[in-house]
């Protein structure tokens, strides 16, 4: 129960120190620092510290003198009243952030991720979250290589499809992949040009890394001036026409 209180004063605002000077205290009804602090285990450096900021949030009383002698008042006073206090906190917040959510835009469902950190991230949380099947073309390895921990980390029965420019590349990796066919090459080639006019006139990435997971959402991470950009896509008719191009261009 010590604990558990300890963590809902915490919640209240108190820290922890302040959390067990105070339960200490209340068990006492009225204490000089030391004892307060050889009960509570507050080091001895901080306990006049802690009191002192336990009073300036008028939570206790203190009797000065030789020692001080420091008051707990009602704990069901103090608490109710900072109850309340969060209590009407938290209902401003709601209905601050509800009017904030009723005038926002409904999400996109074509989105860029600019940051490394947010590119491997979303990796792993396509990854983690496949059901049925991944499919990925790759055509930098060693953005590939971002992507290779989190497949060895699958644990479920999803069926991983990799085409690439060069087997080579994936040696050592025990993965199936299969090498592009002479149309998907050329199909390829006409992406990056496209890619590099389009590149050039709005700044967009050249591809590098393309994902689709399970016919819904793709992920492609390309290049533009060094810096890796990632784009979501959660537009399922478009992902599965992307999907069924590619086989056709396969089995051909």
């Amino acid at each position: 129960m010590l604990e558990t209180t300890i963590e809902t004063l915490k919640k209240l605002g108190f820290t922890e120190y302040e959390a067990k000077a105070y339960i200490s205290l209340v068990g006492f009804g009225m204490a000089t620092a030391r004892e307060i602090q050889e009960t509570s285990g507050v080091p001895q450096g901080r306990i006049y510290s802690v009191l002192r900021s336990l009073s300036n949030k008028n939570f206790i009383e203190v009797q000065e003198g030789n020692p001080s002698y420091f008051y707990a008042e009602n704990p069901g006073t103090i608490l109710n009243k900072l109850k309340t206090e969060i209590n009407e906190s938290i209902n401003e917040s709601i209905e601050y952030l509800s009017n904030l959510h009723l005038n926002s835009k409904p999400p996109s469902p074509i989105w860029v991720i600019h940051s490394e950190w947010g590119i491997k991230n979303r990796i792993k949380t396509l990854i983690q979250g496949a059901d049925k099947e991944i499919i990925i073309i790759v055509e930098d390895y060693s953005l590939f290589e971002w992507i290779l921990p989190e497949l060895k980390k699958l644990k479920k029965r999803v069926n991983v499809e990799i085409y690439a420019k060069s087997k080579a590349d994936f040696a050592g990796t025990n993965l199936r992949v299969t090498e592009f066919s002479e149309k998907m090459e050329k199909m390829y080639s006409m992406m990056e040009k496209v890619a590099s006019v389009e590149k050039e006139k709005y700044d967009h990435p050249e591809p590098k890394i393309n994902m689709i997971i399970d016919d819904s959402t793709g992920f492609f991470i390309g290049k533009i001036q060094g810096q890796v950009e990632g784009v979501v896509i959660q537009v399922p008719h478009f992902v599965y026409a992307i999907k069924t191009f590619m086989k056709m261009l396969e089995e051909e």
